[in-house]
């Protein structure tokens, strides 16, 4: 098989830009219509199934992805044994995920009883796991352009199939058997590219090479493990310590603001092939890299925030309807958390890229350890607004420590400078959404010109951001070309 030479950064950027926005649009649509159509008790079951089921389907992970990527980054020649053996692994783990997670279920002092919810919302994240394991072979090959038309086909199906779940009374069950079901396309639809036009996996008997990559994706595995769990700790948290009207009131805004991370979560994905081929050779290169995408990070994400915690109350109302007025103070608590998540997926994948994924292990698991010990102080006498002020801290730690490691390692993002232009930008996006608070469409509108406005005015897209993103969106170069294309 002759695989297609890598896309250019920017197309590769463009395609992920435009998966995500496809994922963000068919997940924001399945979002409100079921946070809409079930009562909320139901809504609050669903939240707790799906979030119990991902925090134990976490695991299967593994960090393979990150570190096939990297594997196949050093030795394109190996990439069917790579692909076959991370294929072999997602699956063993997935395995075990299903039997932690029946054993989970038996248990008698369990949240709520999710009985068949459980075992469809496994399904669901077992097929998503495949699925991105699948566009992980895109990523490692620069061709993430297979991506949108996969997403299209997809997100459409979920939609249409959840639309009619809920259109002929089926309910929660309903609602997960669609998304089984347009999961299971997913990934059955990627692995057909990724074996057609790609790489054929090709599964050795190599039991030592299989156990190297497992012990080698354990690091970064169990760092993705203590961070993705850190997004259903307070889900489950409310569902054990509260009711589940706190857990629709909490979920429904906080799986909102994880949506809104599609985005930049496709600039990370695009820029970490990069980066994992510049740091070893270009190191300087490398660090004008992670400054500039940086700071754009924090330039886009910080608006959303802003609007978001002035406009909590008519967004919930729009978005959820009225059932979910007791989730405002939630949005806006956790419109807080819009930019350190952000900015944590790039350092994240700056430190698996430099080779430093070990220390995500340490300070992610001690994320998680405050984030249940905060819980199980706020959940009690604050309900779902406590688990908001334990999940913003929670989030705010993972950054301040993920920076502070890479920094030792001499990639520091020289932040001042950007966030006072975010101060002064956002200073007057508040001041001009507070003057229009009366019309939210049209105080939102104004605020994003102005914030934009200022933004340009104080240089934030500058001729040499410009010039260093052009000297990056060309193809990879050869492997007999010199490195140092960002010099």
């Amino acid at each position: 098989m002759v695989t297609p030479p890598p896309g250019s950064l920017a197309r590769n950027f463009l395609s992920l830009a435009a998966s995500r926005a496809v994922q963000a649009a068919a997940g924001f649509g399945v979002l409100l219509a079921v946070a809409r159509s079930l009562p909320l008790d139901a809504y609050g079951r669903y939240a707790t199934a799906t979030a119990l089921a991902a925090a134990v389907v976490a695991i299967t992970y593994g960090g393979i992805q990150q570190v096939m990527i990297r594997d196949l980054a050093a030795s394109r020649a190996d990439g069917p044994v790579i692909v076959g053996r991370a294929l072999v692994l997602r699956l063993l783990l997935t395995a075990a995920a299903g039997l932690v997670l029946g054993a989970i279920g038996l248990f008698p002092g369990g949240p709520a009883a999710l009985g068949p919810a459980l075992v469809l919302a496994f399904g669901i994240e077992a097929c998503r796991a495949m699925g991105l394991l699948g566009c992980a072979v895109f990523q490692a090959y620069e061709r993430m352009a297979y991506e949108p038309p996969l997403s299209i086909l997809t997100g459409a199906a979920s939609l249409a199939l959840v639309g009619l779940a809920l259109f002929s009374g089926q309910g929660l069950p309903g609602v997960l058997a669609a998304l089984l079901l347009a999961a299971g396309l997913h990934a059955a639809l990627v692995w057909r590219v990724v074996v057609r036009s790609l790489v054929r996996p090709a599964f050795d008997r190599d039991r030592a090479a299989l156990l190297r990559m497992l012990a080698a994706t354990s690091v970064v595995g169990l760092g993705v493990f203590f961070q993705q769990n850190l997004f259903r700790a307070n889900t489950l948290a409310l569902a054990w310590l509260s009711n589940l009207a706190a857990v629709a009131d909490f979920q429904a805004p906080h799986e909102f603001v994880l949506k809104l991370e599609i985005l930049p979560q496709a600039l990370m994905l695009a820029v970490y092939p990069v980066l994992a081929r510049l740091a070893p050779a270009d190191r300087p290169a490398a660090r004008r890299l992670y400054r500039l995408v940086f700071a754009q990070t924090l330039y886009a994400m910080a608006l959303p925030a802003i609007l978001l915690a002035v406009y909590a109350e008519p967004a919930c109302l729009l978005l959820f309807g009225e059932k979910f007025a007791g989730a405002a103070p939630v949005l806006r608590l956790l419109a807080l958390a819009v930019v350190p998540l952000a900015l944590d997926m790039l350092v994240n994948n700056l430190l698996v890229a430099i080779g430093r994924q070990r220390y995500a292990l340490f300070y992610a698991a001690a994320a998680l350890a405050l984030n249940i010990l905060g819980n199980l102080y706020a959940v009690p006498r604050h309900g779902a607004a406590g688990a908001a002020v334990v999940a913003v801290a929670s989030y705010l730690w993972l950054l301040a420590f993920s920076s502070r490691f890479a920094a030792r390692h001499g990639f520091r993002p020289r932040a001042a400078g950007p966030l006072a232009r975010v101060c002064c930008a956002g200073g007057a996006c508040l001041g001009a959404c507070l003057l229009l608070g009366h019309a939210p469409l049209l105080g939102a509108a104004a605020g994003t010109a102005v914030y934009a406005g200022v933004l340009a005015g104080l240089g934030a897209f500058g001729k040499n951001d410009l010039l260093l993103l052009r000297s990056v969106m060309g193809p990879r170069p050869s492997a007999g070309a010199k490195p140092g294309g960002l010099a």
